[in-house]
């Protein structure tokens, strides 16, 4: 699957320099990319010279984000829905922070992105402590310092659906057709540089 290189812990997501050095000439898209963050994602790929930028979401768009719109594309759409992945379209390089533990079928959701991925995925996510690759489903309260309490049907991908261990990640990822080139991580957060293998044999 290709030769991983672990740059190990540091002290903060290095989103922004993996997006200054990914995005420039590329089309950009970025997946998730209203909760809280309004677009910046999205917007810092714009800034770094990405040739075009989309921006999914399952959220209608916020105020602050439709004030910086501009040419910034606006998806509104349930990533596992195939009719959103076809508006969407390939993009060089996909961004995706924050989703995968949110979604009911996490390797669905990497299938999602295999198909939305035209070189490079930048895909982040937290993480559980645990050995082995460990994928613990619904869990509890304590699992992680921010994990919001129990699990409710009700409140959809709102909830924690999965707390899932680096190692079960990065397996999960290589399994759906990428090669994994970089990991960044702290204790219970992992950032990936996965490589897209076209016409690999995956789940």
């Amino acid at each position: 699957m290709g030769r991983r290189h672990a740059v190990g812990r540091v002290r903060r997501p290095p989103r922004e320099e993996l997006v200054a050095r990914f995005a420039p000439g590329r089309s950009f898209l970025d997946v998730g990319a209203l909760w809280s963050v309004h677009g910046a994602i999205a917007f810092a790929a714009r800034d770094a010279g990405a040739t075009r930028v989309t921006a999914l979401d399952v959220m209608a768009p916020t105020a602050e984000f439709a004030r910086r719109q501009g040419d910034v594309r606006f998806v509104h759409g349930d990533l596992h829905d195939p009719a959103t992945v076809d508006a969407a379209g390939v993009h060089d390089v996909v961004w995706c922070s924050g989703v995968l533990y949110h979604a009911p079928h996490p390797l669905l959701t990497l299938q999602r992105l295999h198909e939305l991925t035209g070189e490079t995925l930048l895909l982040a996510t937290e993480t559980i402590r645990g050995r082995g690759r460990r994928c613990t489903f619904a869990p509890g309260p304590g699992a992680h310092p921010a994990h919001p309490g129990p699990f409710d049907p009700a409140h959809g991908y709102g909830n924690w659906w999965w707390g899932l261990s680096r190692s079960a990640v990065m397996a999960m990822v290589e399994a759906s057709g990428f090669a994994v080139a970089e990991r960044h991580w702290t204790r219970h957060h992992l950032t990936l540089v996965a490589q897209k293998i076209v016409n690999a044999d995956r789940i």
